[in-house]
């Protein structure tokens, strides 16, 4: 008679306990992770947050100072990071020293935050991370850009219903029949499409009246892409091709930045009575002239002709020119660092490439 043996099974094979094993580390692996995503993301809001509170501070001073920001500030709370403060005509940049670069990634832009820009820090996985505001802490444009600049020109009275406040000139912009805009954000949509990565700004061109009410009408924009100038040093910006003033000052609110100013550059005067200067009585005040100014300027941004803010109205009862502001201006100065030169130009001026964007 045969008896039919049963075997007993004790414990669990090798196979088994691998599998087990390798789920474990699995699981294990995406719990780090996700922590450590968690983790970023949650240092990254109580950076923002501190940011924030930094930002009210700066801005209630600055809106008490007709735009002049305070000259030192606080530590981000106890975050440790060195912090510094820009002024950027309507804007100002806090910038948050050597942040793990990851952190910086999880900083996103919303609320009164308008920009989160990652720079290159000190040392390697680091960076400083650019955190940029309207001076009103608007949370859009529209009402952004009536933010004080603290000298810089601005609309004052405000300009009327349907009017466009550009770098202090009153104008009713008529978008063109291509790509046409009025303003900056006009042309988000179309810079996806076409703006190959590159920042994108409204372009404007105007005709000219030759009366004295108005210098200029019948304004018009269209959408562009803001390619900017290599080689370019110094903290400036500078547009690759020629373009209007106004678009100038298009062109630098595009790249968060203002249209610099003739002090901006150490400009301080000469130029006042017949609206030219050059060499060293362009810079030669109070203080002792440089003699490598021009050529330590061109070092910087090149040769060429740039745009600033500074304005003046053609012509005086005298017969002269007097300076003025962007509201009633026909001409604005341009910066010649080739020639060690200043000289004004009509603020419609673009041809052959010249009279370009010059941002800081």
């Amino acid at each position: 008679m045969n008896k039919t043996r049963k075997r007993t099974e004790h414990g669990r094979s090798m196979v088994e306990m691998l599998g087990v094993l390798a789920i474990v580390g699995v699981l294990s692996v995406g719990g780090v992770y996700g922590y450590g995503v968690a983790m970023k993301k949650h240092k990254a809001n109580e950076l923002l947050h501190q940011a924030s509170m930094l930002a009210t501070t700066i801005s209630a001073k600055a809106l008490t100072n007709d735009g002049v920001l305070p000259e030192t500030i606080t530590d981000f709370g106890n975050s440790g990071y060195d912090t510094t403060l820009t002024d950027n005509g309507t804007k100002f940049i806090l910038t948050m020293k050597d942040i793990d670069s990851a952190v910086c990634d999880q900083l996103k832009k919303g609320g009164m935050v308008q920009g989160v820009a990652c720079k290159a820090g000190s040392s390697d996985g680091k960076v400083n991370a650019e955190i940029t505001y309207y001076k009103n802490l608007a949370t859009n444009e529209e009402e952004g850009e009536k933010s004080p600049t603290g000298g810089k020109p601005e609309c004052s009275p405000a300009c009327q219903e349907g009017q466009q406040c550009i770098g202090g000139a009153c104008a009713e912009v008529n978008p063109n029949t291509t790509n046409g805009c009025s303003k900056n954000s006009d042309c988000d949509d179309w810079c996806k499409t076409n703006g190959n990565g590159e920042k994108c700004y409204c372009s404007i061109n105007a005709e000219i009246t030759y009366n004295d009410s108005a210098c200029y009408n019948n304004f018009t924009g269209h959408c562009a892409v803001a390619t900017t100038r290599s080689g370019v040093t110094g903290g400036y910006t500078a547009a690759a091709n020629g373009m209007t003033w106004w678009s100038a000052v298009n062109f630098c609110k595009a790249h968060n930045k203002s249209l610099v100013s003739l002090a901006d550059l150490g400009i301080t005067g000469g130029y006042q009575d017949d609206a030219y200067c050059d060499g060293s009585d362009c810079i030669c005040g109070e203080e002792e002239c440089t003699e490598t100014f021009w050529s330590d300027l061109q070092s910087k941004i090149g040769g060429g002709d740039y745009w600033v803010t500074d304005a003046i109205r053609c012509c005086s009862d005298e017969g002269g020119y007097t300076l003025g502001t962007n509201n009633n201006s026909c001409m604005a100065f341009a910066v010649h660092p080739s020639s060690g030169a200043v000289s004004d130009y009509g603020l419609y001026r673009f041809s052959n490439g010249i009279y370009v964007a010059l941002c800081k």
